[in-house]
């Protein structure tokens, strides 16, 4: 984008979405959210002063703040009103599918901490979304009745 060729997309356009009379934008641009624009900021592998950040990447990141959103009710409601959780020291997953998504979850964080140390921001939230959609939304809540 550049200002002298007029094609700048306002950042608050990206977040509250908006019409506009441009060719490359025909349908205007979709609201996306605040979340999803930083996620979709925050995955560049930004090497200068530029990020080539197009509107569909912040769109994708609000289907996935979306599918969060989802999962996270999904599993309030499987739970119930009345859960009181246990703290961790004394969790002990019995189903060879809650062993299995804790697994994952370690090697998520384990990443995600290997990531940030490295100054790799883009790196965690590759890992976070990995995690969140292939183990826990696909797998997991998936593969049969919530346990938790």
């Amino acid at each position: 984008m550049s200002k002298s060729l007029g094609n700048v997309i306002d950042p608050r356009d990206v977040i509250a979405g908006a019409s506009l009379e441009r060719r490359q934008l025909p349908h205007g641009i979709p609201e996306c959210g605040t979340d999803a624009l930083r996620m979709a900021l925050c995955s560049h592998n930004v090497h200068g002063d530029d990020i080539r950040l197009d509107v569909g990447t912040a769109l994708s990141y609000r289907h996935f703040c979306n599918k969060i959103w989802n999962a996270v009710k999904f599993v309030l409601a499987a739970l119930g009103p009345h859960f009181v959780p246990q703290p961790p020291e004394e969790t002990v997953p019995q189903h060879p599918m809650d062993r299995w998504v804790l697994s994952r979850l370690v090697q998520a964080v384990g990443e995600c901490g290997r990531r940030m140390e490295a100054l790799e921001v883009h790196g965690a939230i590759a890992a976070i979304h990995h995690f969140w959609l292939r183990s826990f939304c696909d797998v997991y809540l998936v593969g049969g009745p919530v346990r938790l």
